[in-house]
């Protein structure tokens, strides 16, 4: 019955008509006087009939005066844009005065702000969380970090994924919901005595993998494994990334499902170049002479192949080794998943104990450590690096453990902050019941709850006391109830009194809007307080708050979900550079190159830097990993550090960073369209517009297309009229960042050669383009210039962005106004990322509906 109820409750529409509908009367008049004798005199021609140029129309049915309707409302704002950008009338045609266009363009600015006002203030948005705000929100109110990777992910509009008007709600979801519910309160509720915690160290040895059995219990007789390694004292020496190298213990079960600490006594230890070139020149001595032997006429050359190969090993960045790295997998039932990877950077004479935490079922279980060093196989290495005299990092092992369940109390804090200590318990149960789930509800609901609405969950408590369930059992039906409660899945904003008035949020509502918006989470203790006294709409004490939210762990959310979805963070690794191609590109270069973008938008933001940054900057912030990649001496750790740019060296803003520039690629070569049509929109919230359909990529039949450049390819593809359009913004933009590789690479030709490699012939990079105002420029730093020239652009789309995830909505036309007091705000103080956000946390928009 609970189940049917929820279903019926939740597929509510995301938008709901609060009186059957808006209304806004056409201005029929402006339509005739302004706007009729415009088309007629420059657009009718080739506008209308039966085959119209762009199979675009304009006469009154194609094209309503209607600005409600979403079709006529995109045709009218594509109207806009193509007058604006002087695309149309075409060049040849009668050109209308500016007085006119800017007549027609204001005419449908001014409709377009009226539909916007009138639809929004009419309709109520229940947004619903996406999948890391319910994370998040589950682990503050109940104390428990519950997995969201089995829930659909969850669509983007405007950009992120937070926007109310995508977030749907479908029956699949609800059982989700609701499964995710009762496992979520299982866990956090507990009967009965502390359970028993188990402490297992392992001590592996090398040898066949099923040699070795240790009995840790009467139930568990788990096999240790050391790999084919090398044994040296107690410590297992892993030298190699291969399969029957892993060192872990499988086939036990933990006695009770929980949270459990593995430890892992590692160290490392990592050879110099030197060795590196010594043991090289070896084994490339050891081919030249083999060959002189085979054909003593061709000497000179087995001489020429021994000096550019040994070059390589003397040369090559990729034997600057860095500590050995370990992957940590766990195992439960079927199922391996990664843990964590990490620098083993201590030494055999000062190893360090790495430990992590993570959940364990009573499915059987295991527990593997990997070698996740990797040394690219390149032609010049590839036939001997995997020897055991080769120098690389090695990793040793003395032995790992697992400890839990881990508990800091008992009951655990996640039943103690629901079935909190109150003398009430203990003498009247159902009033205790009844204070407990109230208190819930109001957590939950993030705002106070009605008498009437804590009875109705009563109902489902009082029903499983008289089935004879005992009292914790009791509590979780109505405590599901409200996890699956609409109150809880949704922030709901109802409108206001009437249309085209915007109604003031309550404290409790601007609560949750100003905690989702900087830490994707329901408002902590501070701000419901704050609420409950009705002290967050005076704006001082909100930037009080926002100070204290941007200064708090929490921030961390913003960081991740913002600055992720605004550089496309998360398409890192869905179409990664081929290896065979790009072999300096692995999977510890792309967990970084993510860290990298995330460590430098914090950056920013906590230092208060100027956001221009995000153009050009004279500092990167990176880790070893990335400084080996981007040829940066002097950094160790994997830790992110702020580090100057050194001369020569082409880095500095969001541009230059290796996530942008990978994302932007195709896999096997660069994309000067993708990473200049990324520009456009990320940077200066330009639309270049569609690509027109049928057009394909390049004409399959120019001779020597396969040994084109990039550039050259591009060339040829805006012959055709068609494409020109939007090639002509887009790809100088692209060819500015022709000198970074797939990879992220910097470069300086174009390789033709075996798997990509640079001939002396091959074409130097250009990088050089012209805008389409004529403006030149060269390479990354002419594009930066450039960039840095339209900062007002750049600085209206950054704010348009932090607004439209603050708000949880798409931005229209009404909301420039407010887009361009925000980049004034930003212009007295600073350019700060820090005061746009405060900026954007007290406006208008932000505390009204």
């Amino acid at each position: 019955m609970l189940r049917i109820v929820l279903i019926g409750t939740l597929l509510t529409p995301a938008v709901l008509r609060a009186d059957g509908g808006p209304a806004l009367t056409p201005d029929d008049a402006g339509y005739t006087k302004t706007v009729e004798p415009f088309f007629k005199a420059y657009c009718n021609s080739c506008h209308t009939g039966e085959k119209p140029k762009g199979d675009f129309r304009v006469d009154a049915t194609a094209l309503p005066n209607n600005f409600l309707d979403p079709g006529a409302a995109g045709k009218w704002k594509e109207i806009v844009n193509v007058l604006g950008s002087h695309e149309m009338p075409p060049k040849k045609a009668r050109q209308p005065l500016p007085a006119e266009v800017s007549a027609v363009v204001d005419w449908v600015t001014g409709q377009t702000v009226r539909a916007e006002l009138v639809t929004r203030s009419s309709s109520v948005t229940l947004r619903r969380l996406n999948r890391d705000e319910y994370r998040n929100t589950i682990r503050d109110l109940v104390g428990v970090d519950f997995d969201v990777s089995g829930f659909p992910q969850d669509p983007a509009a405007g950009g992120f994924d937070n926007n109310g008007g995508a977030l749907t709600m479908s029956p699949l979801q609800v059982e989700m919901y609701l499964n995710a519910a009762r496992q979520i309160l299982d866990r956090a509720l507990v009967e009965g005595d502390k359970p028993k915690p188990v402490k297992w160290r392992f001590n592996p040895r090398v040898g066949p993998a099923d040699r070795t059995r240790v009995r840790l219990d009467a139930k568990n007789n788990a096999i240790v494994n050391g790999g084919q390694n090398t044994q040296e004292g107690d410590w297992v020496v892993i030298h190699h990334e291969w399969w029957n190298k892993s060192v872990g213990a499988r086939e036990f079960q933990v006695p009770t499902a929980g949270d459990y600490v593995i430890r892992i006594h590692a160290a490392g230890r990592a050879p110099g170049r030197s060795e590196v070139v010594k043991t090289a020149e070896t084994y490339l001595a050891q081919r030249r002479d083999e060959a002189d032997k085979k054909n003593p006429k061709g000497a000179q050359y087995n001489k020429l192949a021994f000096e550019r190969d040994l070059e390589h090993f003397k040369t090559d960045r990729m034997y600057d080794y860095g500590p050995p790295r370990a992957k940590v997998v766990q195992q439960l039932g079927p199922q391996p998943r990664t843990l964590a990877e990490f620098d083993a950077s201590g030494t055999k004479d000062k190893p360090r104990v790495h430990e992590f935490t993570t959940r364990f079922t009573t499915e059987t279980a295991g527990v593997s450590l990997e070698y996740a060093y990797r040394i690219p196989r390149v032609l010049e290495n590839f036939w001997f690096q995997e020897k055991d005299d080769f120098p690389r990092p090695e990793l040793m092992i003395d032995w790992f453990e697992i400890e839990g369940p881990v508990f800091t109390a008992w009951p655990p804090p996640s039943h103690t902050g629901v079935l909190f200590d109150s003398p009430t318990r203990r003498t009247n149960e159902r009033g205790y019941a009844s204070e407990a789930l109230e208190r819930f509800m109001r957590k939950a609901y993030r705002r106070p709850v009605a008498p009437s609405e804590v009875a109705a969950k009563m109902a489902l408590y009082d029903a499983a006391r008289k089935g004879g369930a005992t009292f914790v059992e009791a509590m979780k039906r109505p405590l599901t109830a409200v996890l699956v409660s609409p109150h809880f899945l949704f922030l709901v904003e109802p409108a206001g009194p009437s249309v085209g008035a915007a109604r003031p949020l309550t404290d409790h509502e601007i609560a949750a809007r100003l905690s989702y918006f900087l830490g994707s989470s329901a408002p902590d203790a501070d701000l419901t307080k704050l609420a409950d006294a009705g002290a967050l709409r005076d704006r001082a004490e909100r930037l009080k708050q926002i100070d204290r939210l941007l200064a708090g762990p929490r921030r961390e959310a913003f960081v991740r979900n913002f600055a992720g979805q605004w550089l496309n963070l998360r398409e890192v690794g869905n179409n990664p550079p081929a290896p065979d191609l790009y072999p300096q590109y692995d999977r510890h270069l792309e967990d970084s190159i993510v860290k990298e973008s995330e460590a430098f938008f914090r950056t920013i933001l906590d230092d208060d830097l100027d956001a221009r940054n995000f153009i050009k900057s004279d500092f990167v912030v990176i880790n070893e990993r990335l400084a080996r990649f981007y040829g940066i001496p002097g950094v160790r750790g994997d830790e992110f550090q702020k580090v100057p740019v050194p001369k020569g060296v082409h880095r500095g803003g969001i541009v230059t960073q290796a996530s942008v520039l990978t994302t932007t690629s195709n896999g096997t070569r660069t994309s000067p369209v993708k990473r200049g049509t990324w520009v456009l929109k990320t940077l200066l919230g330009v639309d270049p517009g569609l690509p027109l359909a049928n057009v394909g990529e390049i004409a399959p039949k120019v001779p020597g297309i396969d040994k084109a450049t990039v550039r050259k390819r591009l060339e040829i593809h805006r012959q055709l009229d068609q494409c020109a359009r939007c090639h002509n913004k887009i790809d100088p933009l692209g060819f500015a960042l022709e000198n970074f590789n797939a990879a992220g690479e910097w470069r300086e030709q174009e390789g033709f050669g075996y798997k990509g490699r640079v001939g002396q012939n091959d074409p130097k990079i250009d990088a050089s383009a012209r805008m389409i105002d004529g403006t030149k420029i060269v390479g990354v730093d002419g594009l930066q210039a450039a960039l840095l020239k339209q900062e007002d652009l750049f600085l209206q789309c950054l704010a348009g962005k932090v607004l439209t995830y603050a708000l949880g909505r798409q931005l229209g036309l009404a909301d420039q106004p407010t887009v361009k007091a925000a980049v004034a705000h930003m212009k007295r103080n600073g350019r700060t990322l820090k005061s746009l956000i405060r900026f954007v946390a007290t406006c208008d928009p932000f505390e009204t509906k």
